[in-house]
């Protein structure tokens, strides 16, 4: 590809800039700030940048003063390589069909590309890269700037792109463009993605490998929940077995203890109805005796007790009456006893004083202390007797008088004892006739038969009163309470016999009160472990299906897992695979570099340097300097000799990457290290090589002109205002 024709517009100095180039070698000439630098930009810009790429960089490029509405734009008109071997007339001629324009606008999102090529017009800004590439030969700009564009102040700059240039180089080698270092960038990239270990941008393996271990971890955890969710079911089915037991047994105990109650209130009411029963039974006995009473014949107590109380008054009369003719019938005269006993008084005080007298003279005789004593006692019972002597005699006294007055009483009463006899037969006959009436023989039989009566009717009162009280308020008839009572009785005892041995037990309702109490509190205990039971169950959230779905999941992403670990070994493998072919690739290359460097320093050095080491991996070069008798890096160097073999490197990768196709080579003053005779050894180099790219040499002096196939000469800036300033106006 050879440049025929350069128009710039609004970039840098160059409002708008139009110059014509030659195919083979044209020295762009100019003082500083003439745009020089910005003509080689400009050129990197129209090949390999996209139109609608808006950065900082194109921005600055912008003209000064420029309308905020106009943007830099680049025309470039072209040849291909093929066009430009049949001749230089003929290109301009326009004959052939490999002439080209190339028109980018930089407007950012807007921005505009076309080319025109063969015939076809391309729009596209991905096909218009891929047709320039395949034109130039150059993948990118990066690469173009590393190798066919060179500024004086970069030439040492070789590793700009150096995967792009280890693919040129195996492209080189292999005849076609493998694109090993896209591959191994890609590889590497998709390696350090997969195994990148970093926290804040972790590799898929990593996250994979985390995420397994988290899935195994949410799968042990909730297997183990599943495990804990079985166990706390089977503690919870045995806390409801166990409740329902409770229940059960607390049922079984209520139920005894209600049929111990029952038993104790049937026993209860048992005893009432047989205390009742018995009550009627008595009552019947007593209605029944009632009924006898009432029903023997009987007299009317009230007659009987008046009969009996005059027969009770004519009887006390008779008894009178009989004691009266009884004390008339006595003795006429009574014995004076009072006398008699006077006068056994009067003798035994006699006696007394004789005693007396007796003990006196005895006294005289014998001592004197106990015939007095004796003497004493002898005058207390002659005192004592004349003192009873003188009661007797008054007592008889009064006994006389007492008899007197009987003579005189009984002598009254044999006057009215006819009377008296008149009287006690009539009361005698009264007495007889009320007996008569009342069928007894005597008074003792009416009083017999009167006590009788009074016996009946009190005892009639006595059951009347009895059977009230027996029978308590209740009304019917007394047989019909009995046997209901009998038949309530014969009822509870049927119950109880239903109940069975608990019937009998007396103690039975206090055990199983007990017993429902212990059983209750047992009860209480078995649903407290049943809720909580529950509550472990159900604060237990796992899902099973969960559980199968994170272990499905598990399982998954440990296929995943596998996958990418085998993607990684195949990655690695590849790589490997393609280290060992590049370093092969690599040391054919550096090779060829090496003999292509050798003979160009060797040149330009005057036959100084001839031999040149390049190291396969790192692409460092050294020389072989023969005062050292070894091999010196190229850092060890002078600055211009640097530059020279940085050139002739240069130079000798643009000859191996291309493969045939001609990018044009812009060179901005390289020269400026060397002294006159390497700078001019460099020119002819230069020279020779435009037959076979275009060299674009970029320079501030003419001293090369005579070499160039066309010159193109640029204003400095104060002319290039100036003119500015007088151009007519369109």
């Amino acid at each position: 590809m050879r440049i025929t024709r350069l128009r710039l517009r609004d970039l840098g100095p160059h409002r708008d800039l139009d110059i014509e180039l030659s195919p083979g070698f044209t020295i762009i000439r100019g003082p500083n700030e003439a745009g020089k630098s910005t003509i080689q930009r400009g050129i990197e810009l129209a090949l390999f940048r996209k139109p609608t790429a808006a950065t900082a960089e194109l921005e600055a490029l912008r003209s000064w003063g420029a309308a905020e509405n106009e943007r830099s734009s680049i025309r470039v008109e072209f040849v291909t390589d093929d066009e430009a071997a049949r001749g230089d007339e003929a290109a301009r001629d326009g004959v052939g069909a490999g002439r080209g324009i190339l028109e980018k606008e930089f407007r950012g999102p807007r921005g505009r590309v076309s080319l025109e090529l063969g015939g076809h017009t391309y729009s596209d800004p991905a096909k218009t890269e891929e047709v320039l590439a395949d034109l130039t030969g150059i993948p990118n700009e990066a690469f173009f700037r590393s190798t066919a564009s060179i500024r004086h102040e970069e030439l040492d700059d070789l590793d700009r792109d150096e995967g792009a240039l280890r693919d040129r180089l195996q492209a080189s080698i292999g005849g076609g463009d493998t694109g090993s270092s896209r591959a191994r960038a890609r590889l590497e990239d998709a390696i350090r993605a997969l195994k990148s270990r970093g926290d804040r941008n972790p590799g898929r393996l990593k996250i994979a490998e985390e995420t397994v271990a988290r899935a195994e971890a949410v799968l042990r955890n909730g297997e183990g929940a599943l495990a804990k969710l079985e166990v706390d079911r089977d503690a919870l089915a045995r806390a409801r077995d166990a409740r329902l037991r409770a229940e059960t047994e607390l049922s079984e105990s209520r139920n005894m203890l209600e049929a111990a109650r029952q038993a104790e209130r049937l026993r209860s009411d048992r005893a009432v109805i047989g205390e009742r029963f018995e009550r009627y039974r008595q009552a019947a006995e007593a209605q029944r005796r009632l009924q006898e009473l009432e029903a023997a014949p009987g007299r009317p107590i009230s007659s009987l007790r008046e009969q009996l109380g005059r027969m009770r008054t004519l009887q006390s009369r008779v008894s009178i009456m009989q004691e009266t003719l009884r004390e008339d019938l006595g003795p006429e005269a009574e014995r004076d006893e009072p006398e008699s006993g006077y006068w056994s008084a009067a003798s035994l005080t006699l006696m007394a004083l004789a005693a007396t007298a007796l003990t006196a003279s005895f006294g005289a005789i014998s001592s004197f202390l106990p015939v007095l004593l004796a003497s004493l006692v002898l005058l207390c019972l002659t005192v004592f007797l004349a003192v009873r002597l003188w009661g007797r005699r008054a007592a008889a006294l009064e006994v006389r008088r007492l008899n007197e007055a009987r003579r005189r009483d009984r002598a009254l009463r044999r006057q009215g004892r006819a009377g008296t006899e008149d009287g006690l037969r009539a009361a005698q006959a009264g007495v007889q006739k009320i007996l008569t009436e009342l069928g007894v023989p005597d008074v003792a039989s009416a009083e017999q038969l009167l006590a009788a009566e009074e016996g009946r009717c009190q005892e009639i009162a006595t059951l009347q009163v009895r059977i009230s009280a027996l029978l308590a308020g209740q009304t019917g008839s007394v047989t019909e309470l009995r046997d209901r009572a009998a038949l309530e009785m014969e009822t509870k005892a049927a119950a109880l016999g239903a109940l069975g041995p608990i019937a009998d037990d007396a103690r039975a309702r206090e055990r199983l009160e007990a017993e429902v109490r212990d059983r209750t509190a047992a009860l209480e205990r078995a649903r407290d472990a049943e809720a909580g039971a529950i509550a472990r169950v159900d604060a237990n959230a796992v899902d099973w299906e969960q559980v199968a779905g994170e272990a499905e999941r598990l399982a998954t992403w440990q296929n995943q897992l596998a996958a990418l670990k085998r993607r990684v070994r195949i990655y690695e493998m590849t790589l490997a695979a393609i280290d060992a072919a590049e370093r092969g690739t690599m040391r054919k290359a550096t090779r060829f570099l090496e003999q292509q460097v050798g003979r160009d320093i060797a040149r330009l050095t005057g036959g100084r340097y001839e031999r040149v080491s390049i190291d396969d991996q790192t692409l460092d070069i050294r020389v072989w300097a023969p005062e050292r008798g070894g091999w010196v890096p190229a850092s060890q160097l002078s600055k211009g000799t640097i530059d020279q073999l940085f050139l002739a490197a240069r130079l000798g990768l643009v000859r191996l990457v291309t493969q045939g196709r001609r990018p044009p080579l812009i060179l901005d003053d390289p020269f400026v290290t060397f002294d006159d005779a390497r700078a001019a050894r460099a020119a002819m180099l230069l020279r020779e090589l435009s037959s076979d790219f275009q060299v674009i040499y970029l320079a501030c002096s003419n001293r090369y002109d005579g070499l160039a196939d066309s010159v193109v000469e640029l204003a400095g800036p104060i002319e290039a205002e100036e003119s500015a300033a007088h151009a007519p106006s369109e």
